[in-house]
C-alpha cells in the first residue's frame, strides 16, 4: 500500500525538511533537507528530475516561509538519480553551487553512460549465471535513459573526508566520506546539534542496496567499514534521505551490521550445502515474484555479500563454462 509523501516541516536549529516525491514504487519519496546558512539556504539533495518533485521543492519552501531564490549551495550525498537528478536543472534555475564528494567528479561520466553501464550489467549477469532469456529483457528495459534521470555535470566545488562545509556563526557541516551503497557516498554532521545527516547511509526501516559493480573489490566490506567507524562516533539523532527520523543512530547502525551478518551466514550455508552461481542463491535468498528492478538489485546485492564471503576467505571461486561458481 503507497504512503503518502510528507509535508514539509521545520526541524528546528534553521534546518527544514522538504520530502520530494520520486517516479517509482520504493521508494516513494526523498528527503531533501534546507539548511539555513550565512547568505541564504544549503540544500542537501534534491531528488529525480520530474515536475512533480521539483513542484512538492517550490511547494515546500513556501509553505516553510522559505525563498528558494537564497539556495546558494546545493549538496548531494551520492551519484544516484534520486538524490542527484534534478542537480542540472535546479544549478541552472538557482546559480546555486554545487558540492559532492571528489570521488563524484570522476563518476559522472560513467553515470551519464546509459550503453555502458548497460553493457556492464550484461557481464556481470553472464558471468554469474543469470538466465539469458532474462539478460535479453534487461536490454530491452534499459536501452532508453529514463526522463527523470538526465545528464548531469560534475560538481564545481569537491570536498574529501574530514572536510567542512560552512555555515557561518561558527557552525559547519563536518563530511564523512561513507563509501559502500555508492562510491562517492558522504554523511555530514552538524556541528552545533551533532545530526547526523546519513542519506542512504543509515536508513530507518531498511538496509541500503549494496550494488556489485566492476572494478569494485569488496563494496559490500567497504559498506560494513563506513558502518563500523560511525559506531565510534556515538551517533544520536540522525536525519536519514529516506523515511523516518532516526533517534539512535548507532543503535541503528548495528541493527543493519547484524542483519548484513545473518545475510552473509545464510548465504555461506546456501553454498556449502552445493556449489552455486549467484544467480542460484539470489533465488533461494529473495522472495519470488520481483519486479525486473528489484530482482536486478537483489542479483547485485548477492553477487556483493558472495564477494565479500570471497574476499574474507570464507568461499572460494571457480570457473566453469565460463560462469562464476562459489564454493566451500
Amino acid at each position: 500500500m503507497s504512503e503518502a509523501v510528507p509535508e514539509a516541516q521545520s526541524l528546528g536549529s534553521g534546518v527544514h525538511l522538504v520530502p520530494a516525491p520520486l517516479p517509482f514504487k520504493s521508494p516513494q519519496w526523498v528527503n531533501t533537507y534546507a539548511i539555513e546558512a550565512d547568505g541564504g539556504l544549503l540544500l542537501l539533495d534534491c531528488g529525480t528530475d520530474w515536475e512533480a518533485g521539483r513542484q512538492a521543492l517550490r511547494d515546500g519552501f513556501r509553505r516553510l516561509g522559505l525563498d528558494e531564490a537564497q539556495v546558494h549551495t546545493l549538496v548531494v550525498s551520492h551519484l544516484h538519480p534520486d538524490h542527484v537528478g534534478m542537480s542540472a536543472r535546479l544549478v541552472g534555475e538557482l546559480g546555486c553551487r554545487f558540492v559532492m564528494h571528489e570521488r563524484a567528479a570522476q563518476l559522472v561520466s560513467r553515470y551519464n553512460d546509459t550503453p555502458g553501464y548497460v553493457e556492464r550489467l550484461l557481464r556481470i549477469g553472464s558471468a554469474h549465471g543469470v538466465p539469458a532469456r532474462l539478460l535479453d529483457s534487461v536490454t530491452e528495459d534499459l536501452a532508453t535513459r529514463p526522463g527523470y534521470m538526465p545528464m548531469i555535470e560534475p560538481p564545481d566545488h569537491t570536498v574529501l573526508d574530514g572536510d567542512t562545509i560552512d555555515l557561518g556563526a561558527g557552525r559547519w557541516l563536518e563530511v564523512i566520506h561513507t563509501p559502500g551503497h555508492e562510491q562517492s557516498h558522504i554523511c555530514l554532521r552538524d556541528s552545533r546539534t551533532g545530526v547526523f545527516f546519513s542519506g542512504d547511509h543509515v536508513l530507518p526501516r531498511i538496509s541500503p542496496v549494496i550494488m556489485w559493480d566492476e572494478g569494485l573489490e569488496d563494496p559490500l566490506g567497504s559498506y560494513l567499514t563506513s558502518l563500523e567507524r560511525l559506531l565510534g562516533m556515538e551517533l544520536k539523532l540522525t536525519y536519514p534521505a529516506h523515511g523516518t527520523l532516526i533517534e539512535r543512530g548507532d543503535e541503528r547502525a548495528r541493527q543493519i551490521l547484524l542483519h548484513h551478518d545473518r545475510r552473509l551466514l545464510d548465504m555461506a550455508e546456501l553454498v556449502s550445502s552445493h556449489d552455486s552461481t549467484a544467480w542460484d542463491v539470489m533465488v533461494e535468498s529473495f522472495r519470488p515474484n520481483l519486479t525486473p528492478i528489484e530482482a536486478r538489485l537483489a542479483f547485485l546485492e548477492t553477487v556483493s555479500h558472495l564477494e565479500h564471503l570471497r574476499a574474507t576467505g570464507r568461499l572460494n571461486t571457480e570457473q566453469r563454462d565460463g560462469v562464476v561458481v562459489f564454493r566451500r
